[in-house]
């Protein structure tokens, strides 16, 4: 087989020659999980993606006019947030610091009819039999919004945490915090 890069280049990368997810993503699902996937190239294609630094330029304005007459402008850039990079771990860290510092506290003793918690946690997986690999990736997200939004409406505010993973069979699952 030849190289997915050697093949296939224009098909992951724009006009500018700069790695696109979103084609990435296209061209992907378009595999048979047991056939035609490098594994090695796919992750050789997100460590590409993931380290092509990228910034997102923004315009900060103040309206002065009615003082002096003038608008203020202040451009700058920010580095943008990929899944992986410093600035996702920034970001995430970020989220999660309150949890850190946290005592350690046992909800569960499998040896006592006890158990404290109002936490529960959960795997929702795709049935193969209903949902090809592509269209499961790319419904994950709606399908668990759906999912959460029902549990809410049956129960009332529910915080969650959640992440994917992929399963040996290449379709998605969630684990949830709920």
């Amino acid at each position: 087989m030849s190289s997915i890069r050697e093949k296939f280049r224009e098909e992951l990368y724009d006009y500018e020659d700069k790695p696109r997810l979103n084609y990435a993503r296209n061209y992907f699902l378009g595999f048979s999980i047991d056939k035609d996937l490098d594994f090695q190239e796919l992750q050789e294609f997100y460590l590409t993606w993931r380290d092509f630094i990228e910034y997102i330029v923004l315009q900060k304005q103040t309206d002065n006019l009615r003082l002096n007459g003038e608008v203020d402008r202040e451009t700058f850039a920010v580095k943008c947030s990929k899944r992986g990079n410093d600035v996702y771990f920034w970001r995430v860290g970020k989220r999660l610091r309150s949890f850190q510092g946290l005592k350690n506290y046992s909800f569960f003793d499998p040896h006592s009819n006890i158990k404290q918690s109002n936490v529960l946690f959960v795997t929702l997986t795709y049935d193969t039999k209903r949902s090809t690999i592509q269209n499961a990736w790319e419904t994950i997200g709606k399908d668990f919004n759906k999912w959460i939004r029902n549990l809410r409406k049956k129960y009332g505010h529910i915080s969650h945490l959640r992440c994917w993973e992929v399963s040996k069979r290449g379709y998605p699952h969630t684990h949830a915090l709920l």
